[in-house]
């Protein structure tokens, strides 16, 4: 795959992606949360395997191509959740990843631990037919990459090289990182962005054009091909999120109304013209940001409809 010759155009050649992020944690019993905006119209525990399949099912409805699923260590919920989404996947199109977060637990700060867990993911997940690949090469995302835990003299980028060259040295996968920092493309395949709406700057989805040149000025100075990732979303409001520890950074609560859809169609159309690589939607189910699609007592199919629609206009250009 080439590096265009021309800044404006994508760089990544083939396949137009359309993922959403997914979150493969919720208790049964657990939809009354402080820390929850909303509600599923239909309650589910992330461990019942006809609920991953309903989810499966919706996001195929809309023409989805596959979930990044939160994956946090070999073993735990996530894991065997994730599992159970690929078999529930089966005989279908749907292929989906992880966002690996190993390096932000508390007993992860330790390279080998990391090195260890990916090419636990590799092993056990990377031939599956619904793990999701781009020509043979499996995907994997990653999250707060800065987060890594890094050697006397090293910065995070030597770190996740470091990594890098013990689990995949020959570069046989595509790793996506979240951020905006260019130099991680030099180990990173490609880069997406995870929260476009802040407190302080609301309409921050509007930089989409902005954060693609990046990407592509890197690769046309480097000559070699990278992927930009553009995220959409329907709407934020985490003002209830500090009722209970999580693993996110703390930041300054911030509610960013839907506007009927309004919102979700105004990123959707600075993704668009960012002439991205694949989209990405945050969110399916985070029910902690209100990021969700997922139909809800509060909204019902309104945002999967939306999306369906999105989702062929990325498809038929």
């Amino acid at each position: 795959m080439p590096a265009s010759s021309q800044a404006g155009q994508p760089i990544a050649k083939g396949e137009r992606l359309f993922l959403a992020n997914y979150f493969p944690w919720y208790d049964a019993d657990g939809w009354d949360g402080c820390n929850l905006c909303d509600q599923p119209q239909q309650a589910y525990g992330s461990d019942d395997p006809a609920a991953i399949r309903r989810h499966v099912q919706q996001a195929l409805d809309v023409e989805l191509d596959g979930f990044t699923s939160q994956w946090l260590a070999t073993g735990d919920r996530t894991d065997d959740n994730f599992a159970q989404l690929l078999e529930q996947s089966r005989g279908t199109g749907f292929r989906s990843t992880i966002v690996f977060s190993r390096h932000m637990l508390p007993d992860g700060h330790s390279q080998a631990t990391i090195v260890e867990a990916l090419r636990y993911v590799m092993t056990t997940y990377a031939s599956h037919a619904n793990f999701l690949n781009v020509h043979g090469q499996p995907v994997i995302f990653f999250t707060d990459v800065y987060r890594v835990p890094v050697q006397a003299g090293q910065s995070p980028q030597d770190a996740w090289n470091s990594i890098r060259s013990q689990v995949d040295p020959n570069r046989t996968a595509l790793w996506i990182a979240e951020g905006l920092d260019a130099s991680y493309l030099a180990v990173f395949d490609g880069l997406y962005v995870h929260k476009i709406t802040h407190a302080a700057y609301p309409n921050d989805y509007a930089k989409s054009s902005r954060w693609a040149s990046q990407v592509r000025a890197w690769a046309q100075r480097s000559g070699q091909p990278r992927i930009w990732v553009a995220t959409i979303s329907p709407g934020w409001d985490d003002t209830r999120a500090g009722c209970q520890p999580d693993l996110r950074v703390p930041t300054q609560p911030h509610c960013r109304d839907r506007e009927d859809g309004a919102f979700y169609r105004a990123t959707f159309a600075s993704a668009l013209a960012s002439l991205p690589d694949w989209i990405w939607v945050h969110s399916f189910n985070e029910w902690v940001e209100c990021s969700h699609i997922e139909p809800s007592a509060a909204y019902g199919d309104l945002y999967m409809q939306l999306t369906r629609e999105f989702v062929q206009q990325f498809k038929n250009p």
